[in-house]
């Protein structure tokens, strides 16, 4: 199958509402960056049809539901890249700009690093958040702060 081809098709997808494409933005740049963007399922029944079973890609699932939630808080949301790193969110609503990266669980130093990493390399005063589905919460670092997934206020 052509590029041409897989391309229209994923337009049809996003024009019957069932993705949304996100686009790349440049953190440092600050402009969007063209052809390397994400998609996320408007519905993630969809997902758990396609793909059954609980164990993997909870992290993804997750992702998704985060992203669903600033969209419906009416943010535009980007997907962020800042040197070699992703944040997973840019989340922009009028003034208000939100950083915000999103894991399962925070289960050991290297993720704690991963995700922290991509928000501390951000030279900028807008609030910037973990979320995760941790049973506690995490304190603060260095401004960042963690959010348990059932407790977002946005």
């Amino acid at each position: 199958m052509s590029y041409d081809t897989v391309a229209v098709y994923i337009g049809y997808i996003e024009d019957i509402c069932l993705v949304h494409r996100v686009e790349r933005y440049s953190i440092k740049g600050e402009e969007t960056i063209a052809g390397n963007c994400k998609y996320y399922i408007n519905d993630l029944s969809f997902r758990n049809y396609l793909y059954q079973g609980f164990g993997y890609g909870v992290g993804y699932m997750l992702e998704n539901i985060v992203f669903l939630g600033l969209v419906r808080n009416e943010f535009n949301v980007y997907v962020g890249n800042i040197k070699d790193k992703e944040v997973d969110f840019i989340a922009i609503k009028g003034a208000r700009t939100l950083y915000v990266q999103s894991t399962y669980i925070l289960i050991d130093e290297q993720t704690i690093e991963r995700e922290y990493s991509a928000l501390e390399a951000i030279d900028d005063s807008y609030e910037k958040v973990v979320v995760s589905m941790d049973d506690i919460a995490l304190p603060n670092r260095q401004g960042i702060k963690h959010v348990q997934a059932w407790d977002i206020r946005l």
